[in-house]
């Protein structure tokens, strides 16, 4: 197994944090990899989608876990049998502000460091994009 992970404190409480989790039209506002998200159901665990990437196929997904204002794993399963991992953690501050904490892992047949370092290079922009997302919209 491959993993990276990355973390990043923002003003925005868990609520509004979680907000911009469960409203798939806010995904690309602060994911620029993603153009359009799309769920077969209302967002939680055991829903399924699909990830529509700027220049590259879409990507199925599934939410395997959903706790609100807690965080969310999602996985994606490549034409090779390796599996994509996303786990998105939220720790209220005692200032009322969160920690989110994003976890990357792959397993199988491609997991190593060239193609996740493609995958997790984004992230710590990504979060600090979620962060001023979330404190935006009300945090």
């Amino acid at each position: 197994m491959w993993a990276y992970e990355h973390g990043v404190v923002t003003k925005a409480s868990p609520g509004a944090v979680w907000g911009c989790y469960e409203d798939p039209a806010v995904w690309p506002e602060w994911d620029e990899e993603l153009r359009e998200l799309q769920l077969d159901g209302p967002f939680g665990a055991g829903v399924t989608g699909t990830m529509h990437l700027h220049g590259r196929p879409p990507l199925a997904f599934a939410v395997v876990e959903a706790a609100e204002r807690q965080g969310l794993s999602t996985e994606t399963a490549l034409a090779d049998g390796t599996v994509v991992r996303f786990v998105h953690r939220l720790a209220e501050r005692a200032d009322g502000g969160t920690r989110i904490v994003h976890r990357v892992e792959l397993e199988g047949p491609s997991a190593g460091e060239s193609l996740g370092g493609q995958i997790a290079g984004p992230v710590p922009d990504a979060m600090r994009r979620l962060a001023a997302v979330a404190e935006a919209r009300g945090g």
